[in-house]
């Protein structure tokens, strides 16, 4: 199981390569749905939503666009409709994080640490630890060095958990989620959990 989980982006391509004629979209929504937990029927569009049509009926309609369907071609489309960044989730199977983001778990294993819980519509993050990490450790509060580093880049505490929200409304920016992950994983890598 933790070589597919490795894998996904590979997996991806490979089943990508051997859809034939089914329709596109129902394939790329079975797939996702399938190796990375997505239901693109339910999660919302955050750009490109065209009122009258489905989830489906505009992922079809982008996917016409494509030059060919590579994940390196479906991945940043992803990215763009909906706000799940799959090379990214990929990028980081080994980092002690547990990820939900938009009703899924995106990422969970035993051992992790710390939890990032995505709000509806990315409009904000959490950042808490983890049963393993509170049954260990013995405080269900995040290590007070790791909550500076958070507030540092733009979290505020919340009862000794990181809480974030674009002030503006906006959706969470790809970039400080990705600083987000970065942050912590450096901080795990300074200090490690035995």
């Amino acid at each position: 199981m933790t070589e597919r989980k490795l894998n996904r982006i590979d997996e991806m391509e490979k089943r990508l390569a051997a859809i034939g004629d089914r329709d596109p979209a129902e394939a790329v929504h079975d797939i996702v749905q399938d190796l990375f937990g997505f239901d693109y029927d339910c999660v919302p569009v955050l750009r490109g939503k065209r009122e009258g049509l489905t989830n489906r009926e505009i992922l079809l309609a982008e996917l016409k666009k494509l030059p060919s369907l590579t994940a390196d071609h479906l991945c940043p489309l992803l990215l763009h409709l909906f706000g799940t960044n799959l090379k990214g989730i990929v990028s980081i199977e080994e980092a002690p994080i547990s990820i939900r983001s938009k009703e899924n778990w995106v990422k969970r294993h035993d051992g992790d640490l710390v939890m990032i819980t995505g709000g509806y519509e990315d409009l904000d993050v959490l950042v808490a630890p983890t049963e393993e990490f509170m049954t260990v450790n013995g405080d269900e509060y995040l290590p007070d060095k790791l909550l500076d580093r958070l507030i540092a880049i733009g979290y505020v505490n919340r009862n000794g958990h990181a809480f974030y929200a674009d002030p503006e409304g906006k959706p969470v920016s790809d970039d400080f989620k990705t600083l987000t992950i970065r942050t912590i994983t450096e901080y795990f890598e300074e200090n490690p959990y035995d």
